[in-house]
């Protein structure tokens, strides 16, 4: 949840961009919003998806080691850093710092573009379906 809501219970615009930027880091990791983990001393710490981004995304090659490894490289890794930034644009703490909706789409939509132009150089088939169904 946005810092602010927490504070005020008032949903808004831009509390919806920082949980649309937590749902992206969700997707792109692999991993739950916010966990616990043990730490040295015996005892737990939390371990949020935007800290560990954010980390990911101040070191060289870092996105593309953080990025769900079911993944196995299967996706373009520009488009991923970039995804990855904007979702951190989403999660500022300062709501007025935050991008508009309009704006995050229009890139997600261009970064949509770039990741079919990486499939169709690579040759990777993107027109099947899969369906868990019975059969």
């Amino acid at each position: 949840m946005a810092p602010e809501f927490q504070q005020t219970g008032v949903a808004t615009q831009e509390s919806d961009v920082y949980a649309f930027g937590v749902v992206v880091l969700e997707l792109l990791s692999g991993e739950e919003a916010l966990k616990f983990a043990f730490d040295d001393n015996g005892g737990y710490r939390r371990v949020s998806v935007i800290d560990t981004a954010r980390e990911a995304s101040g070191e060289y090659g870092g996105v593309r080691k953080w990025v769900d490894r079911r993944l196995r490289d299967s996706y373009p890794v520009e488009v991923a850093e970039k995804m990855v930034r904007l979702a951190l644009e989403c999660v500022e703490e300062d709501p007025n710092k935050r991008p508009d909706m309009g704006r995050v789409a229009v890139l997600v939509s261009k970064f949509y573009m770039e990741s079919q132009h990486w499939a169709d150089r690579i040759g990777l088939p993107t027109d099947f379906s899969v369906s868990l169904a019975p059969r």
